[in-house]
């Protein structure tokens, strides 16, 4: 049990033990002043508490004669019982959640390692979950990575793969399933964490596809060193788009919502020709792409150069990203066909 989780136990059980605590003393107090003719000690009273709220039952320390005495014990015995119970009840409680968290989180560990060809999100802060989201609704596997435990509890109440560990650790990395996966997302509140984790998971999978968040333009440079492909300042690009709805909002009011066609929404997607695809060395005008799939080709980047509308003669080689745009159902068989399978 970490020192957040300990946390989180002291604020629960802050309430049932201070009542016990108070019962306790007022008990004490109350013997001390009852029997003041007894010449009664600290001790006598204390364990006259402890008999009474216990509900063990042995003989009084001394008689309770006056009804006063009695009415009081009543009450003592009352309160500690209650108070006794709801602090039981709350730690229990406690440990019953925390047994069932593990046992998700192991279930979890089990899912991970079935992923293939997945993305790896590491923090489950606002970016994090914009991330998750955006993967989400894109159909993408994906895991979170967080080591802060009321991130994990979130993450797991809203559905979501994750696994609670430090993400700059090879061995939680590999958990992740680094060596399988098809990129990072590294999106955590520190660029010092986020520039260890690039350089930790550069190591691990030298052809990841490595996308992390910078907090400062001054280490951008620095993980790009590091190994990451991408590096993204939120800030920057939350400004930006608030410029662009300013500027074009009708565009950005298409982009983002009204791209529908036929209820179905349209993504403009990256496909890259394998060379085993009856796509290579075939013209856009012979594959007629469009017809046959109803996708538009926006360009081919080829050698890292885009070609813009490319025209109908052109013809693909193995190796070159068609970026498309079309329904999400389209795209998945145009890709299935980049890769050289089959597509009836």
């Amino acid at each position: 049990m970490d020192g957040a989780e300990r946390e989180t136990l002291r604020e629960r059980l802050r309430l049932p033990v201070a009542l016990v605590l108070a019962v306790a003393v007022t008990g004490t107090l109350g013997y001390l002043w009852l029997w003041r003719p007894h010449h009664a000690t600290l001790l006598d009273a204390l364990y006259m508490v402890f008999l009474t709220m216990t509900t063990i039952g042995y003989q009084e320390v001394y008689p309770l004669r006056t009804p006063v005495e009695r009415i009081f014990t009543m009450y003592v015995g009352t309160a500690g019982i209650m108070s006794l119970f709801y602090a039981f009840g709350v730690f229990m409680d406690y440990l019953v959640e925390e047994g069932a968290e593990s046992r998700r989180l192991r279930l979890m560990e089990r899912k991970v390692e079935k992923l293939r060809d997945h993305v790896i999100v590491v923090g489950y802060g606002r970016v994090g979950r914009q991330a998750a989201e955006a993967l989400k609704e894109n159909q993408t596997p994906f895991v979170v990575v967080e080591r802060n435990p009321e991130r994990v509890r979130r993450a797991l109440a809203e559905g979501v793969t994750v696994l609670e560990g430090d993400a700059s650790e090879d061995a939680v990395l590999k958990r992740a399933g680094v060596t399988r996966a098809r990129g990072l997302i590294v999106a955590t509140g520190s660029d010092a964490d986020n520039l260890f984790i690039v350089l930790t998971a550069r190591g691990l999978a030298p052809r990841l596809f490595i996308v992390a968040r910078a907090e400062a333009t001054s280490v951008i440079p620095k993980m790009l060193r590091a190994g990451a492909n991408k590096v993204i300042d939120p800030y920057a690009v939350g400004g930006q788009r608030l410029a662009n709805l300013v500027i074009h909002p009708v565009v950005v009011d298409f982009l983002e919502t009204t791209l529908r066609k036929g209820g179905a929404p349209l993504s403009i997607e990256d496909i890259l020709v394998e060379p085993e695809s009856q796509m290579a060395e075939r013209s856009l005008a012979d594959l007629d792409i469009r017809r046959k799939f109803d996708v538009t080709v926006l360009a081919v980047i080829r050698g890292g150069e885009p070609v813009v509308n490319p025209p109908g003669d052109y013809v693909l080689k193995p190796g070159d990203q068609l970026i498309v745009l079309g329904t999400r159902e389209a795209l998945h068989l145009l890709e299935a066909m980049a890769r050289g399978k089959e597509v009836s």
